[in-house]
């Protein structure tokens, strides 16, 4: 799973400016376990956007949505998601 939220996570250390990530279900599927293993609810996460680095790594923001197999997503269910510089990861309510 890290290697694959490795992989997410470069992207979007390498992206200069806010974009709309392409997930692929091994993506997804990593992203949203990061999510629930920190204690939040998450169906699944449904977006991401990359947002650049910050003083801690590269930062995205997660949209989370119903696991029925739609493109719906909850407007109020957004995480920041940070790669680390030492190389773990950060998650918490987007604001």
């Amino acid at each position: 799973m890290k290697q694959i939220l490795a992989a997410l996570f470069a992207f979007a250390a390498t992206s200069a400016s806010a974009e709309e990530m392409t997930l692929t279900p091994a993506m997804a599927k990593a992203a949203t376990a990061l999510i629930q293993e920190q204690g939040y609810n998450c169906p699944v996460v449904k977006m991401v956007s990359a947002k650049g680095q910050d003083a801690r790594g590269a930062v995205m923001r997660a949209w989370c949505g119903p696991d029925d197999g739609t493109d719906n997503v909850y407007s109020d269910f957004t995480f920041k998601l940070t790669a680390r510089n030492d190389g773990n990861f950060e998650i918490g309510a987007w604001q």
